[in-house]
């Protein structure tokens, strides 16, 4: 009897899912890294374009709170404003109430290339997901958070897991 032949259905299913999820992430993030290849910035380099762009900060995020926005290490977000200077799509200036923080702002044209981005991303999420109607999109959202926030056996879940959103028709896309 082979190990496959072992293998509770269950198991098979678990495994199935982790492979669905793993080829599906890796390639839906290839197709935005090639959509920002084509602006000349990495897919990271976009992410702090969108915290920037979407913060309600006129003056600028402090590069501590930009980090803590990107869920990475400092240095990471550091290398990535660099880049992003280099460019001329962010600017980095001492804050005027205290200069050992670091503000970082988009310049007009680093928003220009956030909202050409955006659009693209957008189009290319909906070809991603047009099979799925709303409620489906909600349902499998709901299913891997729910598969998300729980840890290793022994180990207390990361959070709660978020709530089940409602919505409208089951036709709506």
């Amino acid at each position: 009897m082979t190990s496959m032949e072992r293998e509770s259905s269950r198991d098979r299913l678990e495994r199935e899912a982790f492979i669905s999820l793993f080829v599906a992430g890796r390639q839906f993030d290839e197709q935005i890294e090639q959509v920002c290849r084509a602006e000349g910035i990495s897919h990271p380099q976009y992410t702090v374009l969108w915290v920037l762009c979407l913060a309600d900060a006129p003056e600028g995020l402090p590069m501590g709170a930009l980090a803590d926005g990107l869920l990475t290490r400092s240095a990471d977000a550091t290398r990535l404003v660099d880049r992003l200077l280099v460019a001329g799509h962010v600017s980095r200036e001492p804050s005027p109430e205290d200069r050992r923080v670091v503000l970082v702002s988009p310049t007009d044209q680093g928003r220009r290339l956030f909202d050409r981005l955006t659009a693209e991303i957008k189009a290319l999420h909906r070809r991603q997901w047009g099979a799925l109607v709303n409620d489906e999109l909600r349902d499998l959202i709901h299913l891997v958070n729910k598969a998300r926030f729980v840890g290793p056996p022994g180990d207390p879940p990361t959070g709660p897991a978020p709530p089940r959103s409602t919505g409208s028709s089951t036709r709506d896309r």
